[in-house]
């Protein structure tokens, strides 16, 4: 296998005296690719939301959200971490190493469809909608489309090749969008939202053989490479698996809860708030955790310094985003969204500042994987399941949804000091920054406030909270 030279990593001498200046310069290159793109993406993203929520009821939303949310779960309870493995392992440019998991990859994608099937109905059943029962297997499909794209995405992966993997993420985003408004606009039922997922993973799966083209897969099983594969998997099943319950079964609980007009309202909040978060999950996962990975051989001192260096304009940056869409996150919603979807301007602040600790940990784990950790990952959101399944039943039924955004928000505090733990322990302590950062971030958030306040346009807070 042949790499360009944006990919090519393999070409440097790792341990030669100029191996980190060009991995920080390949990283500088891929943080640029990032913010273009993914401001881009958001851009694009918004204006989707602010068109089909004109087209569309929130229930429509809410019903999209919970079938996703389903297939988020097949997807996570049998991800094996075939991504991050190659990423990681020494032999992650090697062919048969490549083809035996894009041949996990390919099998697990087609199992996950299959079991889509028969799933439809109990669930259909047991939130007494339906149209569950022809939509959780069409958006199933997406899962054997995405199991079948090309295993240059996972090279691209490990060797940061951030500028085409943001192109093909936003190509996709387009592609959904186009699709959804063109079949929304003919005939405006929850078929048009299904199609332009499936479209846009079809379109996905196509362009990524396009992406490498000299990259070729042939199906194979390497018993050494499956055994590595394995081995680094399973606690990457394990912590993905944790990371579903804890993630996404807000949507779950509150699908039983409330209204799916409700639940779609609460959907457009929490897109909104966790736009600073996933620019930040982006940098880590495809610039954070590739550039760490590189230097896990260093001695603990030394990659302690690389991974606070790293850390600190990521948290700035992450800091700054969070306070404006806590202060602005509000007023978006009532300016450019419908009414019946009003209901979502008091739940971003809150979701919002919820999100402070969540980048905290989230900036540190990079490191932990890449010293093969990943057994903290798995107890940390174990953790978090815990403190959810138990905190927001309750909160809804003690202070109705305010109490259940406040749950969510609050709810993955525990991963921070688990994530925490382990980096004190592993070597790598972060905790004298995260105070630093802490303490900034809260001093700037109370004076942004406060100058809301007193400019007359109140806090972004649900009235009782003030």
């Amino acid at each position: 296998m042949d790499f360009d030279t944006e990919t090519s990593a393999v070409a440097v001498e790792e341990h030669g005296d100029s191996a980190p200046r060009m991995l920080e310069s390949r990283a500088l290159k891929g943080t640029y690719y990032i913010v273009v793109f993914y401001g881009v993406a958001l851009s694009l993203r918004m204006l989707s939301s602010l068109i089909l929520s004109r087209i569309f009821l929130p229930q429509y939303f809410g019903l999209m959200a919970l079938v996703t949310t389903v297939i988020v779960g097949l997807n996570l309870f049998s991800h094996v971490g075939v991504q991050d493995s190659v990423i990681q392992n020494p032999r992650g440019d090697e062919p048969a190493f490549i083809n035996t998991g894009w041949t996990i990859q390919v099998i697990r994608g087609a199992g996950l469809w299959l079991l889509t099937i028969p799933l439809a109905l109990p669930v259909a059943h047991f939130y007494r909608e339906p149209q569950i029962v022809s939509i959780l297997p069409v958006l199933g499909f997406t899962c054997l489309i995405a199991g079948v794209s090309s295993p240059s995405l996972l090279l691209l992966g490990r060797h940061m090749g951030v500028g085409r993997l943001s192109f093909l993420e936003l190509f996709t985003q387009f592609v959904q969008f186009a699709v959804s408004l063109a079949w929304a606009l003919i005939h405006p039922t929850i078929w048009a939202l299904v199609a332009g997922r499936v479209a846009a993973e079809l379109a996905r799966t196509i362009v990524s053989y396009f992406m490498m083209p000299e990259i070729r897969p042939r199906f194979a099983w390497d018993r050494p490479s499956v055994h590595m594969l394995v081995n680094f998997g399973r606690w990457i099943l394990i912590g993905t698996a944790l990371t579903f319950l804890a993630l996404q079964s807000d949507r779950l609980i509150l699908a039983k809860l409330v209204s799916f007009q409700i639940l779609g309202v609460y959907g457009i909040a929490y897109a909104l708030s966790d736009i600073p978060r996933q620019i930040i999950l982006q940098f880590c996962t495809r610039i954070g955790f590739p550039f760490l990975a590189r230097f896990s051989d260093q001695s603990r001192p030394e990659f302690r310094k690389i991974l606070l260096k790293y850390r600190l304009p990521v948290l700035a940056v992450g800091g700054v985003l969070l306070i404006l869409v806590t202060l602005l996150g509000d007023k978006f919603v009532l300016l450019f969204y419908t009414k019946p979807y009003h209901g979502a301007a008091w739940m971003v602040a809150i979701l919002t500042i919820g999100l402070w600790h969540t980048m905290l940990y989230s900036t540190t784990s990079p490191a932990i994987f890449s010293l093969q950790k990943a057994h903290y990952n798995a107890f940390g959101y174990l953790t978090y399941c815990i403190a959810l399944y138990g905190a927001l039943p309750w909160a809804f039924h003690a202070a109705g949804m305010v109490g259940a955004v406040i749950a969510v928000a609050a709810a993955d505090i525990p991963v921070y000091f688990v994530t925490l733990y382990s980096a004190i322990r592993e070597g790598v302590s972060t905790v004298r920054q995260d105070v630093l950062l802490t303490v900034a971030f809260l001093t700037l958030l109370v004076i942004a406030l406060a100058a809301r306040n007193a400019l007359g346009f109140g806090l972004p807070f649900p009235t009782h909270l003030q």
